[in-house]
């Protein structure tokens, strides 16, 4: 009687027990070698502490422990019953073993959150290539971005590859160019290098077409103040007496605006689609703001502007926002303060930090008690702090930039790793978690354009444009 088979009920229990003992032990093997590729590859310090542990390090650390005990309790039970007499019982064993780990693989990936890779890059230039000095992106969804060195703009398409571009002429290099690129059309400023030196900035203008890095047209202007900008139909420049505007597109001179007061230097301009703004240094070293009419050149209105350690910078021209002495100052279309009356402006730093705007939004890092950068978003409409974020142990914000796709704000900040977060511009609320940047050949100075990241330091050590993806792999 003693030696008849044991009942078929108990004979399934008994392999199912050792199917779960080699389904725990996977899970737990599977987890210690991830918890092990954390510790020697992702960690930032030989030490974990709560600002420097890979994310996701602690909860696999537990369901490690979890998974490791309950693969014991079943072994245990297991070793009872003898299941391992029947190969068909290993065979299944084995078999619910492997397919528990994509399971287990998903719960490490909820647990570190998203990551990204690197995608695609184009290759160094070498120490021969110009220094950058910025980028523009095309028209949205195109994916294109044109990165200018003082020798050459280069236009890379959708895909990251060169697409054209536009070199400095002979005997000239590419000294600045217009902040933004309206229509597609950007504005490249250039000096002449001679044996003798490097003459002033803007002496000539050239309006780029982003699209195919093609050169529309140039002209010459004398006695260049060295700054340039874009905006409706218009392209800024100034001379040592006066602003100029040509159109846009074409380079057909619209006007030509006198400085309101003799020996004043141009600073800075701007161009919106009704106003063009102009930042001036009076002969006595005072500072003042100039309205003009971006149909005519008229003198709309004049403002004196505080001083302060830094110049003073020239945020949006629609609608009129201005940081001087370290202070977000806004203008209504009569050159009338919109602050309420009484109330002290906002602290914006005046300095070459990182700030964006977004539609009437003013989005801009913030230094809090020099241990951390936070942003802030401010109206331009009425000067309201609209929310304020600090990015969990991160203490910089690298880049502000568009999140292509959407209406969010991509931002990448840095602590003991690199995070790429999307915010609300209004609201600031994050669209998720942020997104771990790894592996990346980022340098100190970058450009954020969607998932285009382009280096802006010089020496041509590093791909002066790369692009993440999400990174599937441990």
């Amino acid at each position: 009687m003693n030696d008849r088979p044991p009942p078929l009920v108990k004979r399934l229990r008994d392999h199912a027990v050792l199917a779960a003992a080699c389904a725990a032990t996977a899970v737990t093997v599977l987890y210690a070698a991830l918890l092990e590729k954390l510790a020697r590859v992702d960690m930032a310090g030989s030490v974990c502490g709560p600002e420097d542990c890979p994310r996701g390090m602690g909860l696999l650390v537990l369901f490690m422990l979890v998974a490791g005990v309950a693969a014991g309790l079943l072994w245990v039970a297991a070793r009872r019953g003898r299941p391992w007499r029947s190969g068909v019982g290993w065979a299944v064993a084995v078999v619910v073993a492997l397919t528990a780990l994509w399971p287990a693989w998903n719960g490490f990936s909820w647990m570190r959150g998203p990551h990204m890779d690197l995608f695609g890059y184009q290759v160094p230039e070498g120490a021969g290539a110009g220094k950058p000095l910025g980028s523009w992106t095309g028209q949205r969804y195109s994916g294109l971005v044109v990165r200018v060195r003082e020798d050459a703009a280069i236009v890379y398409n959708g895909e990251g590859r060169r697409n054209g571009g536009h070199r400095a002429p002979e005997g000239t290099k590419v000294c600045g160019m217009s902040p933004d690129a309206p229509s597609g059309t950007g504005i490249l400023a250039f000096a002449t290098v001679t044996a003798a030196g490097v003459g002033p900035c803007g002496t000539r203008l050239a309006a780029l077409d982003l699209s195919e890095g093609k050169q529309l047209w140039a002209k010459d202007v004398p006695d260049p103040a060295g700054t340039v900008a874009a905006g409706g139909p218009l392209a800024v420049s100034a001379t040592a007496g006066a602003v100029l505007a040509h159109d846009l597109r074409d380079g057909t001179e619209r006007w030509r605006a006198p400085l309101p007061r003799p020996g004043a230097t141009v600073q800075e301009v701007a161009a919106g689609p009704d106003r063009v703004l102009v930042t001036l240094t009076s002969a006595e070293g005072g500072g003042e703001l100039l309205a003009l009419n971006a149909g005519t050149g008229a003198v709309a209105w004049q403002v004196p502007l505080p001083a302060g350690p830094e110049r003073p910078r020239i945020v949006s021209a629609v609608p009129a926002a201005v940081v001087a002495d370290n202070r977000l100052l806004l203008f209504d279309g009569t050159g009338r303060p919109r602050a309420a009356e009484g109330a002290q402006p906002p602290y914006v730093p005046s300095g070459d930090g990182q700030r964006r705007v977004f539609g009437d939004v003013l989005v801009v890092a913030v230094p809090e008690r020099e241990k951390r950068e936070v942003l802030e978003a401010y109206s331009l409409v009425d000067g309201r702090r609209l929310w304020r974020r600090a990015f969990d142990h991160d203490w910089a914000v690298r880049a502000l930039g568009d999140a292509g796709w959407t209406d969010r704000i991509a931002v990448v900040t840095q602590g003991a790793f690199t995070h790429l977060w999307h915010l609300d511009p209004r609201t600031g609320t994050p669209s998720g978690e942020s997104t771990v940047l790894r592996n990346l050949p980022m340098g100190d100075s970058i450009a954020l354009h969607g998932r285009t990241f382009v280096n802006l330091d010089p020496g041509g050590r590093l791909p002066p444009i790369f692009d993440v993806a999400a990174a599937f792999g441990w």
